[in-house]
């Protein structure tokens, strides 16, 4: 029963386009979501929804937070689950792996952590690793929309160039 609601939870946060988690989530008038990403800029207007065809005059997204949330914790239920699996069980002491080991980007439990072996190495929790890639993502994703920014600033000046030459030919 349990595996069968998580299984649903899962199905409702797939794009049905990309086939795998949504990243950045919008949902369009008919009602179905999509990862921003796709190009929406240069399809005409009415879009048609990929999965009912529906027409919509839309084509500025915004994001669907409430989506986009239910993915953030759909993504630490993942964790915590595969934390606490048998591959995530420490082979000598049995322990729950904790503890992320920096330069090997591998997790060990607390005892190995402490151990003689690896001392010398750069060691932080899970949660904090993981806090520390969600903030690259994050920078990453800013980028990403400073790139699609000037890029459209780059095909405006592309078109008033294109625009000037007719004009003055």
């Amino acid at each position: 029963m349990e595996s069968d609601i998580s299984q649903a939870f899962q199905e409702e946060l797939t794009c049905l386009i990309y086939l795998s988690y949504f990243t950045d989530p919008v949902t369009i008038s008919c009602g179905h979501s999509f990862c921003l990403h796709l190009s929406w800029e240069d399809i005409e207007v009415p879009v048609r929804c990929p999965m009912c065809r529906e027409p919509s005059q839309q084509k500025d997204f915004r994001t669907n937070v409430v989506l986009r949330k239910s993915m953030s914790i759909a993504r630490q239920a993942s964790l915590m689950k595969s934390l606490s699996s048998k591959e995530q069980k420490c082979v000598t002491n049995k322990e729950t792996k904790r503890i992320f080991y920096v330069e090997n980007r591998i997790y060990l439990c607390q005892l190995c952590s402490d151990s003689h072996e690896h001392s010398a190495h750069t060691h932080c929790p899970i949660e904090t690793a993981a806090e520390g890639q969600v903030e690259k993502l994050k920078k990453m994703a800013s980028l990403r929309g400073k790139i699609e920014e000037n890029q459209k600033n780059l095909e405006a000046e592309d078109s008033m160039i294109i625009q000037w030459r007719e004009y003055l030919t």
